[in-house]
C-alpha cells in the first residue's frame, strides 16, 4: 500500500472515530463516496489502525459500600462487583482509574506506590488531557519484584497516558541500613523527588495484607534474622509502600522504616486525597490496619475482600447481604 493511501485511511480513522463526524460527512470532506469511506475504515480494522475494546459497566454494591463505609469511617468506599467477561482486579482497577481521573485537575501532581492493584489501575487510565499534571513515586524500586509492577514502569505508564512528566525516584525502596539510607536521603536528586512526592495531591496505592504474596516478597527485600523475621511476620497486618503496619496501623519496626527509602506513613497521610487499591479476601486485614489508622480516604475494593472486613469488625454480627 503507497503511503499516500496509509494516510488517507488514518486521516479518515481520525475523522469517525475521535472527531465523531457520520460516514457522509467524513466523504464530503475526502471528497469520495459513503462506500469507499466504509471500505477504508474496515482497512484501518484490518491494519491495527482502530482497535475496538468492549468494556463492561462497572457493578458497584452500594449497600455494602454505604455500610462499610460507615464501620471503618474513611471519606469514600467502593466495593465493586465482577463481570463475567473480565477478573475482579480488572473490575476493580477500572473502578480505581475513573476514581483517580475523577479527581484530576490542571497543575496536580500524582504519587504511586506499585502492585497489582495499582498496575490495574493504572493500564484502565485512558488518554486524558490536563496541563501541568506530574506522576512521581512514594517509593524506590524493588528488584526482586516483576518490572511490570515497580513503581518506576507504572509511573511512566501513567505518565504517558495522561500526558503528564514524569518524575522518577532512582534508589532501592529497601537498602541494607540505615546509614545507607540516610546517605541516600542527603543526595539532591532523590531528596527533590520525595519532596515533589511530599507534596503531591493524589496518592495511588496498594494495600498489601499479612500472608499476601505480594507482601512476603517486600519482606523478603528486608533480609531479617530470622527471628526478627518471625516477629514482623506474626505482628504486621498490612503494608504500604514497603512501611508495615499492625492492625491499627502503627509501624512495626522502627528499624525496618530507617532502612525504606520513600515517604513515611504519617506523609503518606497528610496527602490531601490517597486512594487505596485491594482485592481478594487476603487483603481484608492489611485494609483494615490503613483504614483505622487514616491512611486511606478512598477505598476501592471488591466483594470478597468487603465481606471479610466486617466480619473482622463485627464478628458476632452477620454482615447484610448487599
Amino acid at each position: 500500500m503507497k503511503p499516500r493511501d496509509t494516510e488517507s485511511i488514518l486521516r479518515v480513522a481520525r475523522l469517525y472515530y475521535e472527531k465523531g463526524q457520520s460516514q457522509d460527512q467524513v466523504a464530503r470532506v475526502m471528497g469520495t463516496s459513503r462506500s469507499n469511506i466504509s471500505r477504508m475504515l474496515s482497512d484501518a480494522k484490518r491494519m491495527g489502525f482502530v482497535q475496538i475494546k468492549i468494556v463492561a459497566p462497572i457493578t458497584r454494591h452500594d449497600s455494602l459500600s454505604h455500610q462499610l463505609k460507615k464501620a471503618i469511617g474513611i471519606r469514600e468506599v467502593q466495593v465493586i462487583g465482577t463481570d463475567r467477561s473480565e477478573t475482579t482486579l480488572t473490575s476493580v482497577g477500572r473502578a480505581a482509574a475513573m476514581a483517580l481521573t475523577r479527581a484530576l485537575q490542571p497543575n496536580m501532581t500524582i504519587a504511586i506506590s506499585w502492585g497489582r492493584g495499582v498496575e490495574a489501575a493504572i493500564v484502565e487510565v485512558q488518554n486524558e488531557t490536563f496541563p501541568g499534571l506530574r506522576v512521581t513515586q512514594l517509593m524506590g524500586g524493588l528488584s526482586s519484584v516483576a518490572s511490570s509492577v515497580s513503581a518506576e514502569e507504572l509511573g511512566r505508564t501513567l505518565a504517558q497516558n495522561l500526558h503528564a512528566q514524569f518524575v522518577p525516584l532512582l534508589s532501592p525502596a529497601v537498602v541494607s541500613n540505615s546509614k545507607t539510607r540516610n546517605t541516600l536521603l542527603n543526595e539532591s536528586s532523590i531528596d527533590r523527588v520525595l519532596e515533589i512526592a511530599r507534596e503531591s495531591n493524589i496518592a495511588l496505592v496498594g494495600i498489601g495484607s499479612r500472608g499476601s504474596p505480594s507482601s512476603e516478597d517486600v519482606l523478603k527485600q528486608f533480609n531479617l534474622s530470622k527471628t526478627v523475621h518471625e516477629s514482623v511476620a506474626k505482628n504486621y497486618a498490612g503494608d504500604i509502600s514497603a512501611r508495615f503496619y499492625d492492625s491499627q496501623g502503627r509501624a512495626v519496626s522502627l528499624e525496618m522504616d530507617n532502612r525504606v527509602v520513600g515517604l513515611t506513613l504519617e506523609e503518606i497521610s497528610d496527602i490531601p486525597l490517597v486512594i487505596g487499591v485491594a482485592a481478594g479476601v487476603e487483603k481484608a486485614l492489611g485494609v483494615l490496619g490503613a483504614a483505622r489508622a487514616r491512611l486511606i480516604d478512598t477505598l476501592i475494593t471488591d466483594v470478597a475482600c468487603a465481606t471479610e472486613l466486617l466480619k473482622l469488625i463485627t464478628p458476632a454480627k452477620a454482615v447484610r447481604s448487599a
